[in-house]
């Protein structure tokens, strides 16, 4: 097993030679963390813990100053595998429109606009993760334009994106969203998802989501709402013969608040808040789980810090009149970035 993980190495970093030679300029970056997770869960079902370690290491290549290019390799423990997670370029085409192509993250929800390792929480949301189930999240071979804002262009004070995507589980749409920004402080977004499953049982399904962003230096928070269709659940009706118009919704809210420190090893505390509400089917209130995240995020160095995330998740359905805990987890990670 563990020469096969060698030769993916190896063959990777073969891969990188001719790139980076071509190239003008190349940069890199990336993060390593491990930790263990503590779950709430029947040991008949999966260990209740689990000892992990993750790390990325991402190439930007820039050819010009209109022509970049990324590679971003991604290994972790739990399958002892490395793989290229995203290759993507990039056209500076105008002042105000860019345009990527690649393997790229659908930009719908603000934790899609972040990586792993820019989250204030160790893992997405529920809410976030169960939609991206429903192919409302994820990455996708796709065609993007967009713009961010930048302050130095208050003039225009927009961020947008739209992108067409495909992949091979029959999946191809179109995604977009638009933010718009008060100041450098404060934003509101609105996102929409068109995609079509092809095959035997074709359908069409879209969602919609909306969100109010405040980022300032020592406080970040963010509220989101979505409503989206079940494609999945949806084909699962058709074959049965009932309206194949099945919706999920959820709402979250997470804050955070940075306390400097100023110590040696102790530069900052943040203590973060995650609340949402997920509902699989809007017409069945009884079924739904409740996510509940308290943590700390401790920087012992601007690009290291010590995180420790309490998730609670109170799972309801209708044919129980109390909540279950199960899948419930604790977490304690250690993660460097560079």
């Amino acid at each position: 097993m563990y020469s096969k993980l060698y030769k993916k190495i190896l063959t990777l970093c073969l891969f990188f030679i001719p790139v980076i030679i071509s190239a003008q300029d190349v940069s890199f970056s990336g993060y390593g963390a491990a930790g263990i997770t503590i779950y709430d869960r029947n040991t008949l079902n999966g260990y209740n813990q689990e000892a992990y370690y993750e790390g990325q290491f991402q190439a930007d290549i820039e050819y010009n100053k209109r022509i970049s290019g990324q590679l971003d390799f991604r290994g972790n423990s739990i399958d002892n595998s490395v793989e290229l997670r995203e290759f993507s370029m990039k056209l500076e085409l105008y002042d105000r429109f860019n345009l990527k192509i690649g393997n790229l993250k659908k930009p719908f929800g603000y934790e899609y606009l972040l990586n792993r390792d820019e989250l204030f929480t160790i893992n997405r949301s529920y809410v976030q993760d169960h939609i991206a189930d429903l192919g409302y999240g994820g990455r996708s071979i796709s065609v993007m334009g967009y713009y961010e804002y930048s302050k130095k262009h208050p003039e225009f004070p927009f961020s947008y994106y739209l992108s067409l995507f495909k992949n091979n589980s029959l999946f191809s749409g179109v995604v977009g969203r638009v933010q718009y920004h008060f100041d450098d402080d404060y934003s509101i977004d609105c996102d929409y998802l068109f995609q079509n499953k092809g095959g035997e049982q074709p359908i069409n399904t879209q969602g919609f989501g909306a969100g109010f962003t405040i980022e300032k230096k020592s406080f970040d928070t963010n509220m989101e709402f979505f409503y989206v269709q079940d494609p999945f659940e949806g084909v699962r009706r058709q074959l049965i013969g009932e309206d194949d118009r099945v919706y999920s919704s959820g709402v979250k809210w997470f804050g955070a608040y940075t306390f400097d420190v100023g110590a040696e090893l102790c530069k900052s505390i943040e203590p973060l808040l995650l609340i949402g509400y997920y509902r699989p089917d809007w017409d069945i209130p009884d079924n739904h789980v409740i996510q509940t995240v308290a943590g700390v995020n401790v920087y012992i160095h601007k690009k290291i810090r010590l995180r420790l995330n309490a998730d609670l998740r109170m799972t309801k359905n209708q044919y129980n009149d109390g909540y279950d805990t199960k899948e419930s987890r604790g977490i304690f990670e250690i993660q460097a970035r560079f």
